[in-house]
Formats: C-alpha cells, sequence, structure tokens
C-alpha cells in the first residue's frame, strides 16, 4: 500500500491512504485535497487518497508567529501516525527499517518556474471502443514525445512518468505544477478499418487555455506521417525548428507489414512495464513474431535486441553465448536501416555493455544523446557504463538527470538500486541505504536490488534483514548464490571498480552469502 500510495505522490509532496489520513485527521492543521477513489497495482479495492496541500500548508495554532513549514507539518503527521497509530506509520511509506532509512534523498529538483520549451505529452486516449487497441494510442503517444523531444533546448517529460495519468481526471494547471512544464498535449486516437482519427490539443499549464488544436484523418498506414504532422505545427507554434535527421523519413517503415509493426507496438508496451521475468518473455514473443513476419521493422529490431540483452547483463539468459551473438546482430542491423535513431544507438550501446565493453558503450550512449537528450534510459546507462569503469561519482549527476527525466518510471526501482549501488560503493552508506530501500520498496522482484540491500544492511549490522534479503536475491536469480557465482555475472574488470567491489562482496559475505 505505501509504495502504490507513494508512487501517486507529486515530486516533492506527500500522499495519505484513508487508513493514514483518519490517524491524524483533526489533530495537524494541515490543507489536504481529496483525490477521491484510486486503483492502485495489486490492491483489489479503490483506495481514497488525500494529497497534502504544500501552499495552503499550515502549523497548528501552538507554532511560533511567523513559522510556516510544509516540513514541519509532514514530521507531525509522521510523529503523530507513528505514536498512535501503532504500525500504521508505514501507510505513508514506511520500509520497515530504521526512520532514518524512510528518509530518501530527493529524486527530482525542487518545483521551479517552468521553462518556455517544456512539455508533457499526456496519453492520448482510445476512442475505437476496444480496448485492445489501447496499445496503438499509447504509440502515437510514445512517437510525439520522442518527436517532440528533439526540438533543441526543449524539456519533455519522459513517457512513462506522463503514463502514470492515464485515465485520471487531473486539471491539467495541476500537471502542469506537478510536473514543473509549461504545456500540455493531449488528444485522442480512433481507429477504424484503415483509417485513423487524430484529435490533438496543445493546452498552457499556467492558465489552462487553448493554444492550439486540430483533428488528423489518415490511413493507417501512414500514421508516422500524421505523427510528423502533429509534431511540426506544434514546433512551429512555439517558434522553433525541428532537429532534422537525415535518415528520418517516411519512408524508413514505408514497406513495413502492418501486422509486424502492430505486434513491435505491443512488444514495447511490455517492455514499458515494470520488470519482472514475465514481462521480459511478453516482450521478447512479440518482438520475434513481428520480426518473422517482416526481418526490417526497426522498433522489433531494437526491442529484441534490448531483450536478449538484458537477459544477459541480469543473468538470466538460458544460452548467453546465442542470445549476446543475435542481439549484437540485431543492433547492426537496427543502425543500417536508421543511422540516426537514438534508440538504435541505446541498444547497440547496450549490447557493448552485455560483452563488457564499457568503454565503446559509453561512445554509443553519447551518440544516442546527442540525437536526442531527453531519453532517461540511454542517461542512465551511460551513468552505469561510468560505475563499471571506476567513475561512480561521476554517474551520479545522470542518475539524478534520469530520474528527473522520468520521476515516475515504472522503472524506478531499477533507477534507485543504480543510484544505491553508486552510493555504496563510495562507501556512502547513508546514502546507499536511502536509495536501496527506496529500490526494495518500489520493486522487490529486482534480484539485484534485493543483493546489494543484503549487503547494506549487513554493513549496518541488522543481519536477520540482510539475510532475508540475501534469501529473496536467491529465489529470483540462482546467479545471487555465491560470491563466485556474483562475481561471474559482473560486467566490468577495471581494477578500480573491482577494488570498489571488494566492500560489497565483504558485506555480502557477513550477511551469509558463501564462497562457493
Amino acid at each position: 500500500m505505501a509504495a502504490r500510495v507513494e508512487n501517486l505522490a507529486p515530486p516533492g509532496n506527500i500522499c495519505l491512504s484513508r487508513a493514514a489520513y483518519d490517524q491524524v485527521k483533526g489533530k495537524v492543521a494541515i490543507a489536504v485535497h481529496d483525490w477521491g477513489q484510486q486503483r492502485l497495482k495489486n490492491i483489489a479495492e479503490p483506495v481514497q487518497v488525500f494529497m497534502l496541500d504544500p501552499v495552503g500548508a499550515r502549523l497548528p495554532s501552538r507554532a511560533k508567529p511567523g513559522i510556516r513549514s510544509i516540513t514541519v507539518a509532514a514530521s507531525a503527521i509522521l510523529a503523530l501516525v507513528t505514536i498512535g497509530g501503532g504500525g500504521a506509520w508505514y501507510l505513508l511509506g514506511g520500509t520497515g527499517v530504521t526512520s532514518r532509512a524512510i528518509q530518501a534523498p530527493n529524486t527530482v529538483a525542487p518545483l521551479r518556474t517552468a521553462p518556455r520549451l517544456s512539455i508533457v505529452v499526456l496519453p492520448f486516449t482510445n476512442m475505437s471502443g476496444d480496448p485492445r487497441q489501447d496499445y496503438f494510442a499509447d504509440a502515437v503517444t510514445d512517437s510525439l514525445t520522442t518527436d517532440l523531444s528533439r526540438i533543441q533546448g526543449s524539456f519533455v517529460i519522459a513517457r512513462n512518468t506522463a503514463f502514470t495519468y492515464k485515465g485520471r481526471a487531473i486539471e491539467v494547471r495541476q500537471i502542469g505544477r506537478e510536473l514543473g512544464v509549461r504545456y500540455a498535449l493531449e488528444g485522442s486516437v480512433q481507429r477504424a478499418g484503415d483509417q485513423v482519427r487524430v484529435n490533438a490539443q496543445l493546452i498552457d499549464t499556467e492558465t489552462g487555455g487553448y493554444v492550439w488544436s486540430d483533428r488528423f484523418d489518415r490511413p493507417r498506414s501512414n500514421y508516422l506521417e500524421l505523427q510528423d504532422d502533429i509534431t511540426g505545427r506544434i514546433a512551429r507554434m512555439l517558434g522553433l525548428e525541428l532537429v532534422v535527421l537525415a535518415a528520418r523519413s517516411i519512408e524508413l517503415e514505408h514497406q513495413t507489414n502492418p501486422t509486424a509493426s502492430d505486434l513491435a507496438l505491443q512488444g514495447w508496451a511490455a517492455v514499458f512495464k515494470p520488470t519482472t521475468p514475465e514481462t521480459r518473455e511478453e516482450a521478447r514473443r512479440l518482438f520475434e513474431h513481428a520480426l518473422e513476419l517482416d526481418p526490417h521493422t526497426l522498433r522489433a529490431l531494437t526491442g529484441l535486441s534490448l531483450t536478449l540483452s538484458n537477459l544477459v547483463i541480469n543473468g538470466q539468459s538460458t544460452n548467453a553465448a546465442e542470445d549476446l551473438r543475435r542481439a549484437d546482430v540485431l543492433s547492426q542491423q537496427a543502425i543500417t536501416l536508421d543511422p540516426n535513431s537514438s534508440v538504435a544507438h541505446a541498444q547497440r550501446a547496450r549490447v557493448l555493455q552485455a560483452h563488457g565493453r564499457q568503454q565503446e558503450a559509453a561512445e554509443e550512449y553519447r551518440i544516442s544523446l546527442q540525437l536526442n537528450g531527453n531519453l532517461p534510459a540511454p542517461t542512465l546507462f551511460l551513468g552505469e557504463t561510468l560505475v563499471f569503469t571506476g567513475k561512480s561519482v561521476d554517474a551520479i549527476p545522470l542518475f539524478e538527470r534520469a530520474i528527473e527525466l522520468s520521476p515516475r518510471d515504472p522503472g524506478l526501482g531499477t533507477w534507485q538500486f543504480e543510484m544505491g549501488r553508486a552510493m555504496i560503493l563510495l562507501r556512502r552508506d547513508d546514502d546507499a541505504l536511502a536509495w536501496l530501500s527506496k529500490s526494495v520498496a518500489t520493486n522487490s522482484r529486482l534480484a539485484y536490488g534485493q543483493l546489494y540491500y543484503a549487503a547494506i544492511m549487513a554493513t549496518r549490522g541488522d543481519l536477520s534483514a540482510a539475510r532475508a534479503a540475501l534469501a529473496s536475491a536467491g529465489r529470483l536469480n540462482p546467479n545471487y548464490t555465491t560470491l563466485a557465482k556474483f562475481r561471474a555475472t559482473d560486467l566490468s574488470d577495471d581494477p578500480t571498480y573491482v577494488e570498489q567491489r571488494v566492500y560489497v562482496e565483504d558485506a555480502l559475505h557477513k550477511a551469509g552469502l558463501p564462497e562457493q
């Protein structure tokens, strides 16, 4: 419950479930907004959610005059729920560890005046009357997000954070405040046979007024042209020109089998789900099917290359040599098909990482980010290459940037882990504990998150929690059952990194991980 409610909270704010709110209602003078009943993942019944109002926040009347602090009010709530409500404090986002452990670092920059060229593309609504067509509306949203990211000087919220607003009735000015953007693009997609109709509206989040709106009717086979029309018009309205990419043309997928394209889009929808063995297998199956129908489907080439590489990197491939060989071929085919695709270069970099060629991978990630600087995953993985080459200090700003671009990403547990690993390698144990606690709370099925959480808990002397996390890591990934297997899955032999990793190995040994 705590993790699900926490994910609803805008950056820098606090959300409460009804159970938590009932513990403090009438005891702390604090303004709240009732967000109504919210559907939460893996929670059977809707949960009523309340958000603390940072603007209307006020202290109890006994506070000194002139003092006004959301932090003090939030602390008072934590204290009241902890003392008066027994274990009910957990509903505020606690992890079951010490109070210091739940004081997670800021994951995004403080809210600020929205930059002039900042935008979020809200999930387009599927108006086809068939829920199975949701993925197509999502694909239109994805492509528009990517295209708008190519506007020079723009700040575009990543699609995974934007999708946390899907199906929620929230006033657009509130979204602007929460995400720190000036514009929001929203709309709808309706597919009927081979025709696609898209309605799109650009909204100023400061005033709530419509800046521009239009309707587009196109054959389904030309929906890339449709996306380009929308993006081009928005760019002109903002007084900019899109960065021209030589191979960015409709001809790129002009002869692609429409069914193969659909399967590839569904595969990427699976990739964007929280990472589990099941979602990886679903993505692989869909990409494989797409390439059977048309081996030149760019999205399927990059998607399958990514999926296979991640299986190898995470030590979950049943045939690592063959999966890596195929991922290598697919990544090179994708770059040949579109040398200016930021995604293709990012997936090529991931393959190089799986080979342990971290320096070469870093260069490919930099190329990807030169083509599109608003992609959070290549930003994150560029930081990972720095960790593997002993430069964890330099990686931290990249991790912060990735989380800033997509603060509600379904993959956030992995991103929090990356930050936690960098911190423990630098022996910044307090920071490592905060980030790794967040990672485990966000996605308890990440084997590497559980493993490093076991290490940090062992360094803190909590061997009971360390052993429990170690057991979870071993159940999720058999490669995490001995120190020898753990070393074998590593992707770097850089001397500085190996020396830093000894600290983690010693902690895991203390937690009970055997050598052999």
